[in-house]
């Protein structure tokens, strides 16, 4: 079993901090020329897309602390949130099975892409308990209503888009990762990092992760839903977690302002919102598609789209891969609509 970069440089960590392998790590680091603008860029892919051989992305390695937690407090039931196409709910749902608990997934509706669809239909084939609300800011009252539905279960929250201060030592992870890769000699150290940014966790963790590592590497964070979600403030709390469940290892850490400091929230590329497709996202996913990485258009087509705007010439941007590529759609083939509740039926019925 592989051991963290985390444990390896703060061993103490290990009798503190829950942690689970779910991953398939590390993922490789990529060198590839894209065409866009009329000239070709040579860009670094981190290929977090291949972090898990049933299910991939971002939300597996912040998962490996979070269920881990889970599984320490006894649970039997999983709740979180997320839009229809939560690819944290899907993650969840799977990861949560296999360990032999249920899950509850509390979603509320987007734009219904085809990708979107697959999502929610994938979540629903995972068996996982589909839960509805209306829009984003019921999400609160909605997890309360399905704590209180299975209040005789141990049911665990799992946050929306697994960002805690726990499931941010994920990505601190992953930033110590990057490190051993760039000190192993694997790539060129990055001019900057390009990141798609939610619920922010992965851009905090890897912002500490780096800073821990003596790396000075910029992150550029594209919000891709509203300010309410992703800013400043949710950043700096998250940090400050993070930091919290670290200072127990003894070591010397940075002040959070450091780790701040490391991150520019990019807001230029949200479009009309949470979901909805962009012009320079859709030529971004068309750029990117030339070389065999697939992009989705919540998430990654805009930060692929902010790292195509901002690459000066003689940059040598890193772009964090985060939508999965193994995605178990066989699974969903013969999903009943009948028995989903209303709202979901409707939505894969469309």
């Amino acid at each position: 079993m592989r051991t963290p970069h985390l444990f390896e440089r703060f061993p103490a960590l290990a009798a503190t901090v829950p942690w689970l392998p779910l991953a398939t790590l590390p993922t490789p680091v990529q060198t590839v020329a894209v065409a866009a603008g009329g000239r070709t860029r040579t860009l670094l892919v981190k290929r977090d897309d291949l972090s898990g051989e049933v299910y991939g992305g971002n939300k597996v390695r912040k998962l490996e602390f979070l269920l881990a937690d889970a599984q320490r407090q006894g649970a039997r039931r999983l709740i979180t949130a997320g839009a229809y196409g939560s690819h944290h709910a899907l993650a969840t749902a799977i990861y949560g099975r296999r360990l032999g608990c249920d899950v509850s997934c509390v979603l509320f509706p987007q734009s219904l892409t085809p990708h979107v669809r697959d999502i929610l239909r994938m979540i629903a084939a995972a068996g996982a308990e589909l839960r509805f609300t209306r829009r984003l800011e019921g999400v609160p009252f909605a997890l309360l209503r399905a704590r209180w539905a299975h209040r005789r279960e141990r049911a665990c929250l799992i946050p929306p888009g697994g960002s805690n201060a726990l499931g941010t030592l994920g990505y601190v992870e992953a930033g110590l990762e990057l490190d051993a890769q760039l000190r192993d000699g694997e790539c060129d150290v990055p001019s900057a990092i390009h990141v798609a940014a939610g619920t922010l966790g992965t851009a905090a963790g890897l912002a500490l992760g780096l800073v821990l590592a003596g790396r000075a590497i910029p992150i550029v964070a594209t919000r891709i839903t509203a300010p309410i979600v992703t800013n400043e403030r949710v950043l700096e709390k998250l940090v400050h977690g993070a930091l919290a469940l670290l200072a127990p290892a003894g070591a010397t850490l940075p002040e959070a302002t450091r780790v701040m400091a490391a991150v520019h929230l990019d807001h230029e590329h949200v479009g009309a919102g949470y979901g909805r497709e962009t012009p320079a996202g859709r030529a971004a996913t068309e750029v990117f598609a030339a070389a065999d990485l697939r992009l989705d258009a919540t998430y990654t087509a805009k930060a692929a789209a902010a790292l195509l705007d901002r690459a000066g010439p003689g940059d040598r941007p890193l772009f964090w891969h985060t939508l999965s590529a193994a995605e178990p759609l066989a699974a969903a083939a013969g999903l009943a609509l009948e028995t989903l509740p209303p709202p979901f039926a409707r939505a894969l019925a469309t």
